[in-house]
């Protein structure tokens, strides 16, 4: 029997394609899953120790080489501009020293000492601030300073209406007050009141 060697080579070929089409992504590309990220609402930054306050990174460079201070998931739990509110989020000091450093929002500035391989979770602080100027939904001006260097970047500023930061906000919150709006007519699923 005579085995047709063509035939067996195009289906070789085409294989090897579709082995390839599927995998060569992940052999040319990062994944965006091996990327440290803050998984959450809040805005980030990170601050390296050899950069000058014109080059220090930004929202997408969380594999800083060296040592480097990150700012993950900042934000600020509020009703409105003029209430109180809640910081939130961590700073992981990622160097082998301790740091001195700075979290400034607007016209309210913080300041930590943070040691060697330490990380704070601000929520665990229990700051809060009185009247951020920037409503809810809205993006604070912010400055992270650690090693000397300033970067500027923007806070997330955010209601208490989801559940998981209800617990975070300082004042009294009101639950139905929070959730009404989502009973308002919005196609077939209305409130009949």
């Amino acid at each position: 029997m005579k085995v047709n060697t063509t035939r067996r080579n195009v289906f070789a070929g085409l294989a090897l394609a579709a082995l390839l089409g599927t995998t060569g992504c992940s052999a040319v590309n990062p994944q965006a899953t091996t990327f440290e990220y803050a998984p959450s609402d809040g805005t980030q930054t990170t601050i390296t120790a050899e950069e000058t306050s014109d080059t220090a990174s930004t929202d997408d460079d969380f594999n800083a080489p060296g040592e480097h201070v990150d700012f993950l998931n900042i934000g600020v739990i509020t009703e409105s501009a003029d209430d109180i509110g809640t910081l939130m989020g961590s700073i992981d000091n990622q160097s082998e020293s301790s740091q001195d450093v700075q979290l400034q929002i607007n016209d309210e500035t913080f300041e930590f000492s943070l040691e060697a391989g330490e990380i704070l979770k601000l929520e665990d602080e229990d700051i809060t601030i009185n009247g951020i100027g920037t409503e809810p939904g809205g993006l604070a001006e912010g400055t992270a300073t650690a090693f000397g260097n300033d970067q500027e970047f923007h806070v997330s500023v955010l209601p208490p209406t989801l559940e998981e930061y209800r617990e975070l906000y300082p004042g009294d919150l009101d639950e139905d007050e929070q959730i009404e709006h989502l009973y308002d007519f919005q196609g077939q699923y209305h409130s009949d009141e």
